[in-house]
C-alpha cells in the first residue's frame, strides 16, 4: 500500500478521466476530506460530491462527457469522492470499470473502527429515512448484509487489487487522520501529486445531527430530486449553512443497538479486519475488532 513516503506523481494521463479518486468507506470521513482537497489550488474536486459515476446502476449510462462536465476551471488535477466504489455486494465491477477508463489513478480509501463505521451507517440510513428497520429486525437481512459489507475492508481492497498495483492505494485510518492531521494531509498530496499546504480549517457542524432535525419531506426532496442541482450551484461551504438553517426541527435519534447486537456486529467483522492487518501491514491498533 502506499504509505507517507510514496513520492509526488505527474498529473493526469493522457486519457484519463481523473487523477485521483477517495473511493470510502462511507462514514468514515470522507466528506472531511472532500472538503479540504477542495480549498488546495492545484485541485478540482467534482462539483457533485458522489458522482457515482462508475456505478453501473447509478451514473455510468451518461457517459463520459457528463462525467467530465463534472470538473471545472483550469485546475492541474481532478478528483472525486464516492463512497458506493467500496460496496462491492451491492455495486459489483466499479474498480474494473475505473481501471478501464483511468489506469494511472491514484487511489484513497479512508478507513474507520469497522464496528463504529457500521453503526454510523446505520445511524445515518435511518436519519434518511432510507432505513426503518429496528436493529433487532435488521440483523441477517439484505441491508443488514450491505451495511456489514460496506465494514469489510479487506474483501473491498482485494478488488481493489486485482487491477491496481499497490502503490497506486493509500489505506489510512480516520483515527489517525484526525489525531495528526497536518502529517497525513501531507501524505494524501504527495499520493495524490499535488503540491504541499497548510492544512486548512476543519471545525464544520455535526452534519448528522443537523440532518436530524430537517423536516423529513424537506430532507426528502433536498437528498432527491433537488439534490443534483444544489451540489452543482452550491460549494460545501453554503450548502452547509442552507442545512444549518433548515435544522430547526425535533431531533430524531436514530435507535440504539443493543450490546448482543453489537457483539454480532464484531463477530460478523472480526475475520474480515484481521485479514485487513495482514493486506497492509498496519495495525489499527484502536479499533474494536
Amino acid at each position: 500500500m502506499a504509505s507517507a513516503a510514496s513520492p509526488g506523481v505527474k498529473a493526469r494521463s493522457t486519457g484519463d478521466l481523473v487523477d485521483f479518486i477517495v473511493i470510502g468507506a462511507m462514514r468514515s470521513g470522507t466528506t472531511m476530506l472532500n472538503d479540504l482537497l477542495a480549498q488546495h489550488p492545484q485541485v478540482a474536486m467534482a462539483r457533485m460530491k458522489e458522482t457515482d459515476f462508475f456505478v453501473e446502476a447509478k451514473n455510468y449510462r451518461l457517459g463520459t462527457d457528463w462525467y467530465v462536465s463534472q470538473f471545472s476551471g483550469s485546475a492541474r488535477l481532478r478528483g472525486e469522492v464516492s463512497p458506493n466504489y467500496s460496496k462491492a455486494r451491492d455495486f459489483p465491477g466499479v474498480a474494473k470499470r475505473i481501471r478501464r477508463h483511468c489506469p494511472d489513478v491514484r487511489l484513497i480509501y479512508l478507513l474507520r473502527d469497522p464496528v463504529e463505521r457500521a453503526l454510523s451507517h446505520y445511524a445515518h440510513g435511518w436519519t434518511m429515512g432510507r432505513i426503518t428497520l429496528l436493529p433487532e429486525q435488521l440483523i441477517g437481512g439484505p441491508q443488514y448484509l450491505g451495511i456489514v459489507d460496506a465494514s469489510r475492508y479487506a474483501r473491498q481492497l482485494t478488488e481493489y487489487l486485482h487491477f491496481f498495483p499497490a502503490d497506486q492505494i493509500m489505506v489510512l485510518e480516520m483515527e489517525s487522520f484526525l489525531a495528526q492531521p497536518q502529517l497525513h494531509f501531507d501524505s494524501i498530496l504527495r499520493h495524490i501529486g499535488a503540491s504541499p499546504m497548510p492544512m486548512p480549517d476543519t471545525r464544520r457542524q455535526n452534519e448528522s445531527r443537523e440532518l436530524a432535525r430537517v423536516p423529513k419531506p424537506l430532507l426528502k426532496l433536498m437528498q432527491g430530486p433537488l439534490r443534483p442541482a444544489l451540489t452543482r450551484i452550491f460549494g460545501p461551504a453554503v450548502r452547509g449553512r442552507l442545512r444549518g438553517l433548515m435544522a430547526r426541527g425535533p431531533a430524531r435519534p436514530p435507535p440504539q443497538f443493543s450490546a448482543s447486537l453489537r457483539d454480532r456486529l464484531r463477530d460478523d467483522l472480526a475475520e474480515d479486519a484481521q485479514a485487513l492487518r495482514r493486506l497492509t501491514g498496519q495495525s489499527f491498533a484502536h479499533w474494536s475488532v
